[in-house]
């Protein structure tokens, strides 16, 4: 992305129908130069072929995206918004999927025990997905702005998360934190966002850990990486009012001081407050008459009616 610097990346796009306030920055991107890469591939074929697709399901409600759906219907025939998909999934009293379970990783259950011991809305949960990758300097950066805030924390690094390295913080993080933070290589996610010690979530803005704090009513502070987390951090801060945007040369001081606003400023307050509501709707759109409910029902019958 280094060709796009000087600016050019802050360029204004008002020509993508149901999305405003767009820059070059916020789209979707995969950096290769390779025509085999198999996630572009992927994607190209996908998009070739959803034209044809007799339905198209979107992890969203109506709620929360009424504009993009809006102009999604304009092109495709038939548009679902059938999400929070977990939501549908805790209503399911006996989930016999639940002993398999769908976590990359295998998850620590001690850090729920921690967050008992701490008072409600005063941690921040830090967690970088799956799949995203930094450098050593970077993983310090954020992990010093946590100490230096004396905000407590969960913290979730992964084997793999800095690149070709072990993950390894300076000895004064140790001192720093021993009373007020805890590590761990990964935890249950939802389970962790949901618990009312939980007053926040510095996330890489994946659209499913997105979607995940949005239904907890937890307000987020957004670092994206690729894909499509730049555009789920632009709504998160613009459109939704749940999040702020921690800037990509991440610096310990930047993060200690939005840590220590979100969970004790009064922008954090407001936000935590907007969370709640979009938690609110969230919960209407799957109940029994909710507009995710009714889509849900439409697209089964939908794929049913295509087998005839």
């Amino acid at each position: 992305m280094s060709c796009l610097s000087n600016g050019y990346l802050d360029t204004n796009v008002d020509w993508v129908p149901g999305v405003k306030g767009l820059r070059l920055k916020h789209f979707p991107f995969i950096e290769t130069t390779d025509p085999d890469d198999i996630i572009f591939n992927f994607l190209l074929g996908a998009a070739e072929t959803s034209v044809k697709a007799r339905a198209i399901a979107f992890h969203t409600f109506d709620a929360l995206e009424p504009e993009a759906l809006g102009a999604l219907s304009t092109i495709f025939s038939h548009v679902y918004s059938i999400g929070p998909l977990q939501l549908f999934l805790n209503q399911i009293e006996e989930n016999s999927l639940k002993s398999i379970g769908y976590s990359l990783w295998k998850e620590e259950s001690k850090c729920l025990q921690w967050l008992d011991t701490k008072e409600p809305n005063s941690v921040v949960y830090v967690n970088y997905g799956s799949i995203v990758v930094m450098a050593t300097d970077q993983l310090v950066e954020f992990a010093m702005g946590l100490a230096n805030s004396k905000i407590p924390f969960l913290l979730i690094i992964r084997p793999d998360l800095v690149s070709g390295e072990t993950s390894v913080l300076p000895a004064e993080f140790a001192e720093k934190t021993q009373k007020h933070g805890f590590i761990a290589s990964w935890c249950p996610q939802e389970e962790v966002l949901n618990h009312p010690s939980v007053g926040g979530f510095l996330t890489h803005c994946g659209w499913g850990s997105t979607i995940e704090s949005l239904s907890a009513g937890v307000p987020m502070l957004c670092w994206p990486f690729f894909g499509d987390q730049p555009m789920n951090c632009k709504y998160s801060c613009n459109e939704w009012g749940v999040g702020m945007e921690i800037d990509k040369n991440v610096k310990r001081e930047e993060v200690g001081k939005l840590v220590k606003e979100l969970i004790e400023g009064e922008k954090g307050a407001k936000m935590r407050e907007k969370a709640m509501e979009w938690k609110r709707l969230a919960e209407e759109a799957v109940g029994p008459e909710g507009t995710s409910s009714i889509n849900l029902d439409k697209f089964i019958n939908e794929i049913k009616s295509s087998n005839n």
